[in-house]
């Protein structure tokens, strides 16, 4: 198992979606989390709701805990059989959430995005992660 993710790697990721957003004249709210769901850095823009915040917090942890992206945990078939995040209030099975892995698959954590709607939420968690490259492996 590698090292947790480190705080450089969770404020990059978070900055770039955050930059990402204010380009595209989007205010949102950007949370990274480690692989267990706890928070490491949530930043939130000028004008985002505690709405924005919390899906933000919930879409990153449901990312890092499954290990997909929050798009992907919302068609799984089981979903329609057993709505997971009504057993667990810290999943949220809507798009916006991707996680962070590195060269070899390993989830080290995610990112989740709030403020937006779903498919502009989705676009700039994975911006986050463009910039990581350099710093994981």
């Amino acid at each position: 198992m590698r090292e947790p993710l480190s705080y450089a790697i969770a404020y990059r990721a978070a900055e770039a979606a955050l930059e990402a957003a204010r380009a595209e004249g989007a205010r949102i709210c950007v949370a990274v989390v480690g692989r267990s769901g706890v928070t490491k850095v949530l930043l939130s823009d000028d004008g985002v709701g505690p709405i924005g915040i919390e899906t933000a917090r919930r879409k990153a942890c449901t990312a890092a805990v499954t290990g997909v992206s929050t798009s992907q945990f919302a068609a799984s078939p089981a979903m329609a059989v057993a709505p997971v995040h009504l057993v667990d209030a810290h999943l949220l099975p809507v798009p916006g959430g991707v996680p962070i892995t590195v060269d070899d698959g390993e989830v080290i954590g995610g990112v989740g995005v709030g403020g937006a709607d779903g498919e502009t939420d989705e676009r700039l968690a994975s911006r986050a992660l463009e910039g990581l490259k350099d710093l994981i492996a």
